[in-house]
C-alpha cells in the first residue's frame, strides 16, 4: 500500500493542531484535530482559500449558533433548526464546501454549552480551536512536500498516451480482444478524469513574480492542448473499435496507407511530448508536409468509396473523420511547443523530472 502526500499531510496536520491547542491552553483538542482534518487541500492556494472561506463560513456558523442557545436554547430541534438556517445562509454565499466543517462547529458550539460558565465565552473558544485547526493544515500545505503538479500532470499524460499508441497499434493488426480492450477503454475514460482533475489543480497553483505567472499561463495552453491531442487519440481509439469490422474490410492498400499515416502521427506525438521535457532535439520538418496528414488519407478513402455500391461504407466516415480531428490537434500541438520553445526560454522553466526521480 502506497501512502500518498496528503494522507502524510493530514496526519502531520493533526499533529500540528493539538500541540498548538495545547500550547495554548485551548481544550478540547479534538475539535482543532478535527477542523484540520477536514481543510487539508489538494494545492496551496486551495488551502489559502479554504483558510479564507473557513474563516467567514464557522463565523457566521458560531454567529448563528450563539443567537439560537440565547434566545430559544439548544434543544435537540433548535439545533437542528440553527444548521439548516446555517446551511442556507452558505448556499446563499456559495460557501458550499464549507458546510460540512461548520455544521461541525454549530453542532459542538450548542450542544456542549455549560450552565455554569458564560456562553460567548464557551463559544469564543471553540471557534477559536475550529480556525486553529484549518491554519495548521495551511501551515502543513504550505512547508511540508508541496505538491510539483506540473511534474506528476506531465508524466500522467505521457502513461495514458503511451498506453493508447499500444491499443492503436494493436486494433490496426486486428489483434486485441474485445473484451480486454473494452476493458481498458473503461480504465482510460477514468484516467481522463485524473488527468483532468490535475490539470484543474495545475491551474490553481499561483505564482507570484509577472514575469513567471507569464510563463505559468504558458504552459498552461500547452497542457491544456497536450491532453485535447490525448483524448482526440482516445476518441480514435474508441472509433476504430466500434467500427473494426468494416475497417478490416478495406483493401490491403487502403488499409497499409491508414496504417502507415497513423503510425506517422503517433510517432511524431511522442516526439512532441518529449520535446517538452528537452529528451529529443527541435525538428525543422512541417508535420503538414512530413507525413501529410489529412489529405493522403481522406483522398484515398474518396476514390475507394467512389467505387463503391454499397452504402454501408458510410459507416467509416467517423473512423476517417477522427483521424482528421487528431491530426488537426496535433499540428495545433506542434505549433504551440514551436512558440514555446522559441520565445521566453529562460521564463519557460520546466519542472519535470524523470519517473524514478518522482
Amino acid at each position: 500500500m502506497k501512502l500518498g502526500a496528503r494522507i502524510i499531510k493530514t496526519g502531520l496536520a493533526i499533529v500540528l493542531s493539538l500541540y498548538l491547542s495545547e500550547l495554548l491552553g485551548l481544550k478540547p483538542v479534538s475539535m482543532a484535530a478535527v477542523a484540520s482534518a477536514f481543510a487539508i487541500q489538494p494545492s496551496v492556494y486551495r488551502s489559502w482559500q479554504s483558510i479564507v472561506d473557513n474563516v467567514q463560513a464557522n463565523i457566521i456558523g458560531a454567529i448563528i449558533a450563539s443567537i439560537f442557545v440565547l434566545m430559544i436554547g439548544n434543544h435537540p430541534i433548535v439545533i437542528g433548526l440553527a444548521v439548516i438556517v446555517v446551511i442556507a445562509i452558505q448556499l446563499k454565499l456559495k460557501l458550499n464546501h464549507t458546510i460540512t466543517l461548520s455544521t461541525v462547529t454549530v453542532i459542538l458550539i450548542m450542544s456542549g454549552t455549560p450552565e455554569n460558565e458564560n456562553f460567548l465565552l464557551f463559544a469564543g473558544n471553540r471557534l477559536i480551536l475550529i480556525l486553529l485547526g484549518v491554519v495548521s493544515a495551511f501551515i502543513v500545505n504550505l512547508v511540508f512536500m508541496p505538491p510539483n503538479y506540473e511534474n506528476k500532470l506531465y508524466h500522467l499524460i505521457v502513461g495514458q498516451t503511451t498506453k493508447l499508441f499500444t491499443w492503436v497499434r494493436m486494433v490496426t493488426q486486428h489483434a486485441p480482444e474485445r473484451a480486454t480492450l473494452k476493458t481498458e477503454l473503461k480504465h482510460f475514460q477514468d484516467q481522463k478524469f485524473k488527468i483532468g482533475q490535475f490539470f484543474l489543480w495545475y491551474q490553481d497553483e499561483r505564482k507570484y513574480l509577472r514575469k513567471h505567472r507569464y510563463a505559468k499561463n504558458r504552459k498552461t495552453v500547452l497542457f491544456r492542448q497536450m491532453i485535447a491531442t490525448t483524448n482526440k487519440l482516445n476518441e480514435l481509439l474508441r472509433t476504430m473499435n466500434e467500427n473494426d469490422h468494416l475497417y478490416q474490410q478495406l483493401p490491403d492498400i487502403l488499409k497499409n496507407k491508414i496504417q502507415d499515416r497513423l503510425e506517422n502521427m503517433m510517432v511524431y506525438h511522442e516526439r512532441l511530448l518529449m520535446r517538452y521535457n528537452n529528451k529529443v532535439r527541435d525538428t525543422a520538418e512541417d508535420p503538414g508536409d512530413s507525413f501529410q496528414l489529412k489529405t493522403v488519407v481522406t483522398d484515398e478513402f474518396i476514390k475507394f468509396y467512389k467505387t463503391q455500391s454499397e452504402e454501408e461504407w458510410i459507416h467509416l466516415f467517423p473512423f476517417i473523420a477522427a483521424i482528421i480531428a487528431y491530426a488537426q490537434q496535433l499540428e495545433r500541438l506542434d505549433r504551440l511547443m514551436d512558440s514555446f520553445q522559441a520565445f521566453h526560454k529562460k521564463e519557460n522553466v520546466v519542472a519535470v523530472k524523470n519517473e524514478d526521480e518522482d
